[in-house]
């Protein structure tokens, strides 16, 4: 997230645009202010492209601030959950201290309230200065951090390195998999059942693949893969193993073989993924096959009720 200071510009303002599904002259507008605020500040944006490129439609999500035919701030909402959604946005570097953003997120706030959500989650690179800066005038509370982790090699985690437990299997998932999906989100998230439906439901798109672990035909853990092809990248999350079935390389094992398979499958090279600054344990796996932290992302929390 990236913003600036007090001084509202009605003028600018006035061109707030609601978006339900973006243009795909819209998407080069958005990739093209990104690369000059990525650029002008030293940071990596956190956008979540594969889902801007595939926006539902009737439901807004996008907020576009143009001047003289110029995009010079963005809002995106990311509703995971029902009751949550997280905010990422920027604003152009010459257009800062106008109150671009302040309004942004007022009224993706207010988007969000119609929809029954809760919270809002605002995403922020850690070595945003004008992100930060802008959260700490909100005296909105910090909630976590996260290591944005990439590999670029693959080989560098071949499926022979890290074979499944005897009686374990790896398949691809599917919409018939919903329960099994939900169970393992609530057991391995500490999610509430609705929570953990409305998040396996929501992460069952064309773009989004889930990977399951067996035994006997019973799901011990999953991951899920969101492809973004126009970047070459395969990202990683929804990372869960039950907690009964922790420490015996079933995690490892399954992360290795997506990897090795989506590489044979797909050609890709380079996948990514999130993990929390706090689970120590989960950080080492992700070194041991080859990821390297890129940025720290920190989550910032508004109450919205």
């Amino acid at each position: 997230m990236q913003s600036e200071g007090f001084v509202i510009d009605n003028d600018i303002l006035s061109g707030i645009m609601p978006r339900q599904g973006l243009s795909r002259h819209e998407l080069d507008a958005i990739r093209g202010l990104a690369e000059i605020c990525e650029r002008h500040d030293g940071i990596k944006l956190k956008l979540n492209w594969s889902m801007l490129e595939s926006r539902p439609a009737g439901e807004t999500n996008d907020l576009l601030v143009y001047e003289r035919g110029r995009l010079v701030g963005f809002c995106g909402i990311y509703a995971f959950l029902s009751t949550e959604a997280e905010l990422s946005g920027m604003v152009h570097p010459d257009y800062r201290r106008r109150g671009v953003f302040t309004q942004l997120a007022a009224k993706a706030a207010q988007l969000c309230r119609e929809r029954g959500m809760q919270r809002l989650i605002y995403i922020c690179p850690r070595n945003s200065e004008a992100g930060q800066s802008f959260l700490q005038r909100q005296n909105l509370p910090y909630r976590d951090s996260e290591y944005a982790m990439e590999l670029s090699n693959a080989s560098a985690v071949p499926l022979s390195a890290a074979s499944l437990p005897s009686g374990v299997t790896l398949r691809q998932g599917g919409k018939d998999d919903l329960n099994q999906l939900a169970e393992l989100n609530r057991v391995g998230f500490g999610m509430s059942q609705e929570e953990a439906t409305s998040l396996a439901a929501a992460t069952l798109t064309p773009l989004e693949i889930p990977y399951l672990a067996e035994r006997d035909g019973q799901a011990v853990g999953k991951l899920n893969v969101l492809f973004n092809d126009s970047a070459g990248l395969a990202f990683v999350f929804g990372f869960a193993v039950k907690p009964e079935e922790r420490g015996r390389g079933i995690g490892r094992a399954m992360l290795s073989g997506v990897i090795e398979r989506i590489r044979k499958e797909r050609g890709l090279a380079r996948f990514g993924l999130e993990v929390a600054a706090t689970n120590e344990r989960a950080l080492g796996l992700y070194e041991s096959c080859g990821f390297r932290t890129v940025s720290v992302i920190d989550y910032y929390t508004q109450q919205l009720n």
